[in-house]
């Protein structure tokens, strides 16, 4: 099991913030988290928060630190082999799905670099495993290969996801 950051993460996070399920009193906030994280095209929506709060709040876990969120992460299960750009539109969710699909990884710009990023992404692979997921997919921009294949994620190419009109790479973990 690899997992990125070793243990300095968890003590900082330990120290200072707390990692926790999002609750629907969260939206306005994690709305703002990746508006301010991500180009406007690829930013979720509030409406897409307020269903993914709604649909998989299991899935989807904050941190936290004095009342305010710092960093998210959150994914839907599926039982596809790859993110598809569907998945980003209500009820891509599939209970029973095998795969965790992720998302969306953000952390504050004022809290980056502290391994908050680490601690909520080692959380949700922790959760998958847990839920007797088979993989964690996710897509990223070439730039973020290195980071991803960290945690033992393995690149397979360009994805057929266009999603906000970005160039992506499927990034899979075999669980």
């Amino acid at each position: 099991m690899k997992q990125c950051a070793g243990k300095a993460w968890r003590i900082w996070c330990a120290m200072t913030c707390k990692i926790r399920n999002v609750t629907p009193a969260d939206l306005e906030q994690v709305t703002a988290l990746e508006a301010a994280a991500f180009p406007p095209e690829e930013a979720a929506s509030k409406e897409a928060f307020a269903y993914r709060i709604a649909a998989f709040p299991e899935r989807f876990f904050v941190a936290e630190e004095g009342g305010r969120i710092i960093g998210l992460v959150n994914g839907c299960a599926s039982g596809l082999p790859a993110i598809e750009d569907r998945l980003f539109e209500p009820q891509g969710h599939e209970p029973d799905g095998k795969n965790r699909m992720v998302f969306g990884l953000a952390v504050d710009s004022a809290f980056r670099r502290r391994g908050i990023g680490a601690a909520l992404l080692n959380r949700l692979i922790d959760f998958s495993r847990q839920q007797a997921m088979e993989r964690v997919i996710l897509t990223c921009k070439e730039e973020k290969i290195p980071y991803y294949a960290g945690f033992g994620f393995q690149n397979r190419g360009v994805s057929g996801s266009t999603h906000g009109g970005a160039v992506w790479f499927d990034m899979v973990l075999e669980l």
